[in-house]
């Protein structure tokens, strides 16, 4: 407790004399399920109530998302392609910096993350696009910008491998083991752990103020589900309905990786760190079968008795149960955040499938 309250007082002390809160934010990947919430916990963040937002999304999504935002003035949609060597970066930052006064924030959220036979075109693609954008910033004043990158748990530690200090993963851990083109889940999390290593080594290079949050599985309901596709909605929905095993993961709430990603861009102690985002330990599957029956009896949505629990999964290098991860300090002192328990999680995600089957 007294290194959270002292991290917390250096925190104070580096933001008021830091870079300090961000006139414009642009966040990559902005019309997805975590860029979306982003973008929402920012417009209710009272530091960045005067702030501008940028949102970078695909040319085929531009229409639909500047619908979504029309009655918000505070927001601009811009098209973004990952693969166009930063050019669409760019584009968004020379807008930005048409004021010599703005300081900007920039939150690389953007990623594929879809199953594909041509997963290791896929994990380069990633890298690719972490790459482009790091050189873009590079090209505008950097003391004026910042970026926030959002890498992953994939990040910190492949299938089975052991913690740097042998009982749980820290923000020192990296993923050594997984390998590019072994598999698509492989060649992602190849992606994520070298996507946020490239990131780390041009930020130093060239002098870019840099933050690294690493999320591990996101669940949780969006502040917009019918406008909002998610792949872990579809997963809970795939329990809920007995389609699938109701499987024990590392998880964390996406209103809590949103809040994080903002609570990085207005405190800069945050610079210059890699922290992980997460519950430190896993709820067994079978525990997390039950609540979901409880939930889905007492809402009346989905197949009670057709949810079952996978049961073969021990939790690999760390047993299930056990403390897999080490981050709640760093997170209330470097983020001021104390992250969800997975039980309102779930319980928030049902009463959104409860709404959407309607």
């Amino acid at each position: 407790m007294l290194l959270v309250l002292l991290l917390s007082l250096i925190c104070t002390i580096v933001s008021v004399s830091g870079f300090g809160t961000p006139t414009s934010l642009v966040i990559t990947g902005a019309s997805g399920y975590l860029g979306r919430e982003i973008v929402h916990s920012i417009l209710d963040n009272d530091v960045l109530q005067d702030s501008n937002i940028v949102c970078l999304v695909r040319e085929h999504r531009i229409e639909d998302e500047c619908q979504y935002w029309e009655d918000n003035k505070a927001v601009k949609v811009m098209p973004y392609d990952m693969l166009d060597d930063g050019k669409t970066v760019e584009d968004a930052l020379s807008t930005v910096f048409q004021n010599e006064n703005e300081k900007c924030c920039i939150l690389h959220v953007a990623s594929v993350f879809t199953p594909t036979e041509e997963h290791e075109q896929m994990a380069l693609d990633n890298v690719k696009g972490a790459e482009d954008l790091m050189n873009a910033v590079a090209k505008f004043p950097v003391e004026k910008t910042r970026v926030i990158l959002t890498s992953s748990m994939a990040g910190v530690r492949g299938s089975g491998q052991i913690p740097e200090n042998g009982k749980f993963y820290t923000e020192k851990d990296w993923n050594t083991q997984s390998e590019l083109g072994a598999n698509w889940g492989a060649s992602y999390q190849w992606s994520k752990a070298t996507s946020e290593q490239r990131a780390w080594d041009i930020a130093k290079e060239k002098n870019i103020n840099f933050t690294g949050l690493c999320p591990s599985f996101i669940f949780g309901p969006p502040s917009d589900a019918k406008s909002s596709e998610s792949f872990s909605i579809s997963t809970v929905r795939k329990w809920i309905f007995g389609e699938g095993p109701v499987q024990s993961r590392l998880c964390v709430d996406v209103r809590d990786v949103a809040l994080a990603h903002v609570q990085a861009a207005i405190r800069d102690c945050t610079i210059n760190e890699r922290i992980i985002v997460s519950t430190e330990a896993r709820i067994p599957s079978e525990k997390m079968a039950e609540e979901l029956k409880k939930m889905s009896t007492e809402m009346g949505i989905g197949a009670p008795d057709k949810i079952y629990a996978d049961t073969e999964f021990s939790g690999g290098a760390i047993q299930i149960g056990d403390k897999e991860v080490g981050c709640y300090e760093r997170m209330e002192s470097l983020l001021d955040l104390k992250p969800r328990s997975v039980e309102e999680t779930m319980s928030d995600m049902a009463k959104v499938l409860l709404e959407l089957e309607k």
